[in-house]
């Protein structure tokens, strides 16, 4: 059940949208905030956190896609007369 509802939003058209101002977001944050109160090392670990989730959403979101079969594959094309 909870796969279904995971496979159907990584299929949306909208999603890459969604994950780019996410991305974003998390990329944007450890800079806005002091980071001498957190540390360089805290900030580090953050940021490889944050790009290890992306990359693994993309890793699923292309699985998805190449799952996905191709409508107009396999199709002979139209001959015009």
């Amino acid at each position: 059940m909870l796969m279904k509802k995971i496979r159907f939003i990584l299929r949306q058209p909208e999603f890459p949208l969604l994950l780019f101002f996410f991305s974003l977001f998390l990329f944007v944050t450890p800079f806005q905030r002091n980071s001498d109160k957190t540390g360089l090392e805290a900030s580090f670990i953050y940021l490889f956190l944050a790009w290890g989730g992306i990359c693994l959403l993309l890793f699923f979101m292309s699985r998805e896609q190449a799952g996905k079969p191709n409508k107009s594959e396999g199709k002979p094309d139209k001959m015009i007369s």
